[in-house]
């Protein structure tokens, strides 16, 4: 059954014409990062996707260089939205549902002041549609910004489309095996969560009978002292 859904996914992705998947990647990248698509629809996701159907050289080059564009237009759009709008977004009601510890996060990246936080910020999920903003609106130089960006996006294309389509190649050549090593991934699971159960079982059971002795042997501990053998502090001495 999963290696019907897989087959059926790539049947799916292969029946789209290049030009139109790339179109659709490039649309969904630019929108990422200028109003935060990324927070709901990360672009690493629809990249890979796109790289699935990647079989040659020249349709690597393509669909990399689409990311790397795009990304490239669309972290430009955050950060002229940062320099224009400055905190306003950041403190407007969207910017309160995206939480104060992620604009923080982002911020601490730009707050390092090295070009290759900036260039690895693209990685970083979340933090990736924040960071243009917050640029813009620390008023980072835009030459700097800029350079780091751009080389940023295209390592980040380049990474993301490699990946996607190795792992087509790799799940497109295996499908048929997809299925028993689901199936036994999942019978080794419940299998290990069962022994674990039930060694924690055992352990507590094993382990009552012992937590109850102990009190009453430091009881006895604590009331031998007047039993006779002349303890410190006796009244016979």
């Amino acid at each position: 059954m999963p290696g019907e859904w897989i087959a059926s996914f790539f049947a799916m992705l292969d029946a789209v014409p290049a030009w139109q998947l790339y179109a659709a990647v490039g649309v969904l990248l630019v929108l990422e990062t200028t109003v935060l698509v990324g927070l709901v629809t990360p672009g690493e996701v629809v990249l890979l996707a796109a790289a699935t159907t990647v079989t040659t050289a020249g349709e690597y080059v393509a669909l990399a260089a689409v990311a790397a564009g795009a990304s490239m237009i669309g972290q430009t759009g955050g950060y002229l939205l940062g320099r224009t709008y400055g905190g306003r977004i950041r403190a407007s009601w969207g910017g309160r549902k995206i939480g104060e510890a992620n604009w923080a996060r982002a911020e601490s990246v730009l707050r390092g002041g090295t070009g290759r936080a900036v260039v690895g910020s693209r990685f970083l999920a979340v933090a990736h549609s924040l960071v243009p903003v917050i640029a813009g609106t620390l008023r980072m130089p835009w030459g700097r910004y800029a350079r780091y960006t751009a080389l940023g996006a295209l390592v980040w294309g380049l990474v993301y489309v490699g990946l996607g389509s190795a792992a087509s190649i790799a799940i497109r050549k295996s499908a048929h095996l997809l299925g028993p090593t689901v199936t036994t991934v999942v019978v080794a699971a419940v299998a290990v969560t069962l022994v674990v159960r039930a060694v924690r079982k055992r352990r507590r059971a094993a382990g009552e009978p012992a937590a109850c002795d102990s009190p009453s042997a430091a009881i006895t501990v604590g009331g031998g002292a007047p039993s006779g053998d002349g303890a410190p502090g006796s009244p016979g001495r």
